[in-house]
């Protein structure tokens, strides 16, 4: 392999200048959302306590839930570009608000909350169609690539967007940085009318009165060998993922902090995930031609899971923060390999649904899974927390790979150099048409595929 082969690949932002609109915009957007996050913590905890933080936190999960399911539903039933523009200049009018609110004399708590909520039903619709969008703007060959692109810009936005809105929060005040979010989210809304008008497709292979509901994207994930075997080990990986939640426990009570350091061992905790996942990004050129992407994906996960392991035996601040670092890096293979095979496995006229239903798996089951892993802690420890969790994704991993060969064996379409053609099948199947050759299926019903992870 050549080294250049390993440099994230940046050719769908030099082939598709809609694409190039789409993922500026996103980075835009990340930075403004990234600071706004920052400045709304800090004024609630400031202004009113510690319990409003986490309501805060808990009405933003629950509106960016059900935004992502009312946006899936009509990103497949109108044009996916106005509803985009729609959906960031709503999100701006809630930075707006939160900015005024925020100058005010006496900020009213009321209003904070009622401009999250708002901003939540806004990102939450905005993220699924704009998922739903990037496949159609580039070539099927190219999505590994574009899902490394969109998975670097979220990790450098979580590592750099917090850090400036932390400074400009001490220089300015929350206002400030409302102010400031509310103009980047508009600035979105600019770039994305760059792109080309995305008309749904015509849903002609259902005529049901429910062919606009969600549940079609449940029937079609228990039909197809693929989404349905991502769906079941993403439901087992969202609930039982690496417990971040217990990371200030794990500190205090097994890696030794104390009153001096705590702040600090905590701060690399939560930067060593983003340190793996940014050094696979960086060199995901190897993805783009990963003979057996069903495979490499199953084997992060089981990765995934027994860094987990090694993270809850961990007595040391070096060898915690490895593991970690693993854990990241395997989580961000698998979501690379997990966006391409999804979108290239889903037809156009379900992708906005389809999208929904894994961002919907992503926060409902990172809620069940923080009070499963507070509760599981608090019988053994925050190490035994993450041991089992660990155990339970790697384990789910093995088993998948065994019970869903479909899985096993998915390919992708990449460009071959020698002229060959691609390698693989192009185009998505239709909801009848089985990915695989593969004469096996995904085992259980609809609802079993989609129990319960979701933007980066």
């Amino acid at each position: 392999m050549r080294a250049r082969d390993l440099l994230i690949d940046i050719t769908p932002l030099r082939d598709s200048r809609d694409f190039r609109a789409i993922f500026i915009a996103r980075v835009v957007s990340l930075f403004g959302l990234g600071m706004a996050t920052v400045a709304l913590a800090g004024q609630v905890y400031e202004t009113w306590s510690t319990f409003h933080v986490a309501t805060v936190s808990i009405v933003m999960s629950v509106t960016v839930l059900l935004g992502s399911l009312w946006g899936g539903w009509m990103a497949d039933r109108m044009d996916k570009r106005t509803l985009i523009v729609c959906a960031r200049g709503a999100a701006a009018l809630a930075f707006a608000g939160l900015a005024v609110n925020a100058f005010l004399p006496d900020p009213s708590l009321w209003a904070v909350y009622l401009c999250v909520a708002w901003d939540g039903l806004a990102t939450g619709v905005s993220v699924t169609a704009l998922m739903a969008v990037a496949p159609t703007l580039v070539r099927p060959d190219q999505l590994p690539a574009a899902g490394a692109l969109i998975s670097l810009t979220g990790e450098i936005g979580s590592i750099t967007a917090p850090l400036l809105g932390g400074v400009l929060l001490g220089l300015t005040g929350p206002g400030a940085v409302f102010a400031f979010a509310a103009f980047t989210t508009a600035v979105t809304s600019l770039l994305i009318t760059r792109v080309r008008p995305l008309p749904p497709v015509k849903d002609e292979d259902d005529d049901t009165e429910d062919s606009g509901s969600v549940l079609v994207a449940f029937r079609y994930a228990a039909r197809n060998r693929v989404v349905g075997g991502l769906l079941l080990l993403g439901g087992v990986m969202a609930v039982f993922s690496l417990p971040v939640v217990l990371f200030p426990e794990m500190v205090d009570k097994q890696l030794g902090a104390d009153a001096g350091n705590f702040e600090f061992m905590l701060g690399v905790l939560y930067t060593a995930p983003a340190v793996g996942a940014v050094a696979v990004s960086a060199t995901s050129g190897w993805l783009n031609r990963a003979a057996r992407p069903g495979r490499l994906l199953l084997a992060a996960a089981f990765v995934g899971g027994s860094s987990a392991i090694g993270f809850g035996f961990s007595g040391h601040l070096a060898l915690a923060f490895v593991m970690l670092a693993i854990g990241g890096a395997a989580g961000t293979v698998y979501e690379i390999l997990e966006y391409a095979l999804v979108q290239h496995n889903t037809p156009d006229r379900l992708r906005g649904r389809m999208v929904s239903v894994i961002t919907a798996q992503g926060t409902s089951g990172g809620m069940v899974g923080d009070a499963e892993a507070a509760a599981v802690a608090r019988w053994t420890s925050p190490g035994g927390a993450a041991v089992i969790n660990g155990a339970i994704c790697a384990g789910a991993a093995l088993l998948i790979a065994l019970l869903v060969p479909g899985l096993r064996k998915a390919t992708l379409p990449y460009d071959d150099e020698d002229g060959d053609g691609d390698e693989s099948a192009g185009g998505p199947p239709s909801d009848t048409e089985p990915a695989l050759a593969d004469p096996g299926s995904v085992p259980g019903t609809p609802g079993a595929t989609a129990a319960p992870a979701a933007t980066g």
